[in-house]
């Protein structure tokens, strides 16, 4: 990692990534440079006989796919909990009433 004035660099997979973050975007810049950083030693270690464009491409495949579920399992909670929002509310007017 290189600061230039403003600019943070960060080299991932030898390409130089210039990030421009405001205050509070730094610390996920670089929390968001490590994580890809850290998926690519853990494969390169695994499959070392991969070139790089292929590590890119499987990393960018694992994350997407921990993105799609990790969204699946957020909505999936939040019907579950509208259905006992749902079901407490009856159940708060049948008492009621």
């Amino acid at each position: 990692m290189t600061k230039t004035s403003q600019d943070i660099e960060y080299n991932v997979l030898g390409c130089k990534v210039r990030v421009r973050p405001d205050q509070d975007d730094s610390t996920i810049a670089k929390a968001v440079v490590d994580l890809v950083n850290s998926e690519v030693e853990q494969l390169k270690k695994s499959r070392p006989q991969l070139r790089d464009t292929d590590v890119a491409v499987l990393v960018a495949l694992k994350m997407a796919t921990e993105k799609l579920q990790v969204e699946d399992e957020y909505k999936n909670n939040i019907f579950k909990l509208e259905e006992s929002l749902e079901t407490a509310l009856q159940v708060l007017n049948i008492e009621a009433n």
